[in-house]
């Protein structure tokens, strides 16, 4: 059996349906506490390989004396397909005149020239020959895309029909994303160079997710302008929220489908189950919770999380409402959240402009489209959330079950993939070694 840091090791693989694994997994004799952890997007097995090793490296090394030495852990983790993308802002303007952004030389030419390469990148995520014959033909509607509204609406609904409308709501407008007019959500999709703020320049706008910026800073941020002609931004940003959608379903049926009738075969092996999940890693840990039978759910840790801030809210009809109300967690359950995130800061934030509302939304904890790697866990009902922050390895955390415990991380946490710190190592090993034994 394989080890990560001395503690033995074990995988489980998903296809995008949550069909999987092809091989039994096999848990080593004894095991008193199950942990299973879940990245986000990536987009090979080798980097989510490299986050498990590094991660739960950090964890073996923050080991208090004595702290888990009753314990027998085995890691689980989990793959699957997964696409990575970068954060970017697309506006309308002239491509010719940069303005400090990513300007595309080539005039609409050059616009054209982009969405195409966009457009054939998202063939690695919809793979199907149904799904790629649709983005050629969105590809043939560019030419005519910012003269006729007709064609506007064709090239919207051609992207519709690559996703499952079934995952749509209102935490992200994904419902207002089905229902409106192509023309009209192109329309709100078109901002403009002047809707720009200060804060773009330091790559804190809030707009969409891309999936192959020019270029990119680590953690997923470029802080990166593009300006496109007329209504080829809308497209872009179009296409970005089209992927954006596509992981969101995907991350989550895997959870349902998979994981969760997994963690139920396993669980009579063990006394103990942990959920680790790292940006949509956090949706497939959330949703294996919500779908799984098992009461040996002892704790979950969601390590910048992309989904919406609501997700566990009573008043706003969270989605995953039914974790807290039907105590599916009989421990706690970590949030972390910082600013540094822009990753998943910009993600929600874009839904303000596909619901109409053309006011350049920066995703902090007021804003109704923001994200909980942004914020933490907001509109809980009283007593169900703790406000506290990141410690330093050796600082006191006083957890309890049935909390959530929002974590402010700014300090140790600088952008969307740094949670492989020693600190992060630290607080989860501080709820393994506490939760289900009082």
């Amino acid at each position: 059996m394989n080890e990560i840091a001395g503690i033995p090791y074990v995988e489980a693989s998903f296809d995008k349906n949550g069909q999987g694994p092809e091989e039994e997994v096999a848990l080593p004799a004894g095991v008193t506490d199950l942990i299973i952890m879940s990245h986000g997007w990536n987009n090979n097995k080798s980097k989510a390989e490299d986050l498990y090793n590094g991660f739960f490296a950090s964890f073996a090394a923050a080991a208090q004396p004595n702290d888990l030495s009753a314990r027998k852990l085995v890691i689980l983790g989990v793959f699957w397909p997964s696409r990575e993308y970068d954060t970017s802002v697309a506006v309308s303007g002239t491509p010719a005149t940069g303005g400090g952004g990513a300007a595309l030389g080539g005039g609409n030419g050059g616009s054209i020239k982009r969405l195409e390469e966009k457009l054939d990148d998202m063939k690695e995520i919809f793979t199907e020959a149904e799904q790629k014959k649709l983005l050629d033909e969105a590809k043939a509607l560019l030419p005519d895309l910012e003269e006729k509204a007709s064609v506007r609406d064709l090239f919207v609904n051609k992207m519709r029909s690559l996703l499952d409308p079934s995952a749509a709501g209102k935490e992200d407008a994904s419902n207002i994303f089905f229902k409106d007019g192509g023309n009209e959500l192109m329309k709100n999709l078109k901002a403009e160079e002047e809707d720009l703020g200060e804060d773009v320049a330091g790559g804190g706008a809030a707009l969409p997710l891309g999936v192959s910026t020019p270029a990119r800073a680590e953690g997923g941020a470029a802080g990166l302008v593009e300006i496109l002609s007329g209504f080829k931004a809308a497209a872009i940003n179009l296409l970005n929220y089209t992927t954006y959608y596509e992981m969101k379903t995907r991350s989550g049926t895997v959870g349902k489908n998979g994981v969760a009738p997994l963690i139920d075969k396993l669980a009579s092996q063990v006394e103990r189950i942990h959920l680790i999940g790292h940006s949509f890693g956090c949706r497939v840990v959330t949703s294996a919770a919500l779908g799984s039978k098992t009461d040996k759910i002892k704790s979950m840790i969601l390590l910048q999380a992309a989904f919406s801030q609501n997700g566990f809210s009573k008043i706003e009809q969270g989605f995953y409402r039914a974790i807290v109300d039907n105590h599916r967690v009989k421990g706690p359950v970590l949030i972390t959240h910082t600013p540094n995130d822009r990753a998943v800061g910009l993600a929600y934030p874009l839904a303000s402009r596909i619901s109409g509302d053309k006011t350049m939304a920066f995703g902090d904890k007021d804003d109704l489209f923001g994200a909980m790697g942004r914020n933490g866990a907001q509109k809980m009902e009283q007593g169900e959330a703790v406000e506290g922050k990141l410690l330093s390895v050796g600082g006191p955390y006083a957890f309890k079950a049935n909390t959530y415990f929002n974590l402010e991380a700014s300090d140790f946490i600088k952008n969307h993939n740094d949670i492989k710190g020693k600190e992060v190592g630290y607080v989860v090993r501080k709820v393994v070694a506490t939760a289900g034994m009082g």
